[in-house]
């Protein structure tokens, strides 16, 4: 269905502008130059799309009535905290540096076996605005 409304790079290039305000205000826009097809999203449209990526918390407390958790979708992040709200937000500020580090190596990582399928919560936390949205991703 896509493939019916293939844009050719030449065109794409001639009018560029035309090209990126199609994309932002009216659909994503599929673009083929020779074998390569790419599909180019608003970013408006990928956070929405990407919305139904939720992370989860699991945790425990402490005896000492500290809390320690890690995030159920990505389990190498773990953080402790004096309450709950401390550990949602040492879990929020460790999966941006992930993000940024997944990111920064993007093919190592997105090939990677055990870490593809953290692709498409890393794009989420990374069109985040701040601490307080990611915090805001993370439910349980």
């Amino acid at each position: 269905m896509f493939m019916q409304a293939l844009l050719s790079a030449t065109e794409v290039r001639a009018n560029f502008g035309g090209f990126i305000d199609d994309v932002v205000r009216q659909k994503p826009q599929v673009v083929k130059r020779n074998r390569d097809v790419i599909v180019a999203l608003s970013q408006g449209f990928l956070k929405g799309t990407l919305s139904i990526y939720e992370l989860t918390i699991e945790f425990d407390q402490d005896e000492d009535g500290r809390y320690a958790g890690s995030i159920e979708q990505i389990p190498d992040i773990v953080a402790d905290g004096a309450t709950l709200d401390e550990l949602r937000n040492e879990l929020a500020q460790h999966l941006i540096e992930y993000a940024k580090d997944y990111y920064a190596d993007f093919s190592r990582y997105y090939n990677s076996t055990n870490r593809q399928s953290h692709a498409n919560y890393i794009l989420r936390v990374l069109l985040e605005d701040d601490l307080e949205a990611v915090v805001n991703m993370l439910h349980g």
